[in-house]
């Protein structure tokens, strides 16, 4: 985990000198970083809850364009079973103001992503590991119902290609709804409510009513 959240966050620092942030009045930044804790979820197949951390960077490279990055690291309960996710990712957004006051309007986004999955101590495989590098998709909303409160409806498609140790192709819908709650222009509080339905040919992986808190700097 620790090289990968390294290798994240030198891959954005030297972007941050080239931010250019949406000049709409009231649109959300794409540039900031932001550290979650995730509170508890189910993982399909275990029948246990799990919880963990994640780690997210977001640059604007244009007004219109931005890149992106996050790993989550899930830690499967009562169990050696873990989860580690990669996504990096490049999308296009925009932002319409509908008059009903300063700071308001409704942003949207879509995005594709390299993503990766790696599963540690897969229940019956024997305690093998899978692992594979894939493909997303994803669309959401970025709601600024007033200058300080924002909620993000999210869904997407995600492939993550042959996992190896016979669990065959995994792909499948991940979605959720993410509420912010600026302190101030810098500085957000997070809430996250995330699911997918991830399946192979031999059982579904998916990570379920996933809950996590966290904190968001934009720059």
């Amino acid at each position: 985990m620790k090289n990968t959240v390294i290798a994240l966050g030198l891959a954005v620092v030297p972007l941050v000198g080239f931010a250019a942030p949406n000049d709409t009045p009231g649109a959300p930044s794409y540039s900031y970083f932001q550290g979650d804790w995730v509170v508890d979820g189910n993982a399909h197949g275990t029948g246990q809850d799990y919880d963990g951390y994640a780690l997210e960077g977001s640059v604007a490279i244009t007004p219109n364009v931005f890149v992106n990055g996050r790993y989550d690291w899930l830690d499967v309960d009562s169990s050696a079973f873990d989860a580690n996710r990669t996504s990096i990712g490049v999308g296009a957004n925009d932002f319409y103001d509908f008059g009903r006051g300063d700071g308001t309007g409704i942003g949207y986004y879509g995005q594709v992503s390299f993503e990766r999955l790696n599963l540690e101590n897969v229940p019956g495989t024997g305690g093998r590991d899978a692992d594979s590098n894939g493909y997303g998709a994803d669309v959401g909303l970025r709601w600024m119902v007033d200058r300080q409160i924002e909620i993000n409806p999210h869904v997407g498609w995600v492939d993550y290609g042959d996992l190896g140790s016979g669990l065959g192709d995994a792909d499948g819908v991940r979605y959720g709804v993410r509420a912010l709650g600026y302190l101030n222009e810098a500085v957000a509080l997070t809430a996250d409510f995330q699911a997918s339905d991830i399946e192979t040919s031999r059982r579904d992986i998916g990570f379920d009513n996933e809950i996590r808190v966290g904190a968001r700097v934009n720059f």
